[in-house]
């Protein structure tokens, strides 16, 4: 029985390490410290195109928290040029200072161009995209983005600007969706 045992791990132990070599996995993390979850479920609940974890506790109260973490990084020369490739215009989950929509909107141009959408015709905040280290980033006079998920109808990071009536000089996170998708 010892021998079946000891030969079922050391089987296990090598497949696993042969499966996870095409994948970098981090430490693992506390999401719910101190809450004794039963169930569990994902649901975007406030529109912003982001899924929050949705969960009932041992007590039978249903809670949920937001997934701030998307977006560490690790972008691939494939998503950057996918993102390059897709033009479009993006509603971020924020509004910026000085920007008169109640969401701002993001515009990804085929020149590899990122701005403030502001009207039809007036963009702010314009910077050319590259890829640094992982990152999408964009850095102008008075602008900065830094991209740290993007996908064909979803864009995570942060950014800075003022510019053009946009006085954004604090660093603000925002999700940003696809329009018209």
């Amino acid at each position: 029985m010892k021998k079946s045992i000891f030969a079922l791990s050391v089987t296990a132990f090598f497949s696993a390490s042969a499966f996870a070599s095409d994948y970098i996995v981090s430490d693992p993390k506390v999401l719910l410290p101190g809450e004794d979850v039963t169930s569990f479920a994902m649901a975007d609940l406030n529109g912003d195109g982001v899924d929050e974890l949705l969960f009932v506790t041992a007590s039978g109260q249903l809670k949920y928290s937001q997934l701030i973490g998307l977006g560490n990084g690790l972008i691939d020369p494939n998503a950057f040029e996918s993102l390059k490739n897709s033009p479009g215009t993006f509603e971020m989950n924020i509004s910026l200072n000085g920007d008169n929509y109640r969401n701002t909107r993001l515009t990804i141009g085929s020149n590899s161009r990122i701005s403030i959408h502001r009207n039809r015709t007036r963009t702010s905040c314009s910077a050319t995209m590259r890829l640094e280290n992982d990152k999408v980033t964009a850095k102008a006079s008075n602008v900065a983005y830094e991209l740290t998920y993007v996908s064909r109808n979803y864009i995570v990071g942060t950014m800075t600007c003022t510019s053009n009536g946009i006085e954004q000089s604090e660093q603000v996170s925002f999700t940003a969706t696809r329009l018209g998708y």
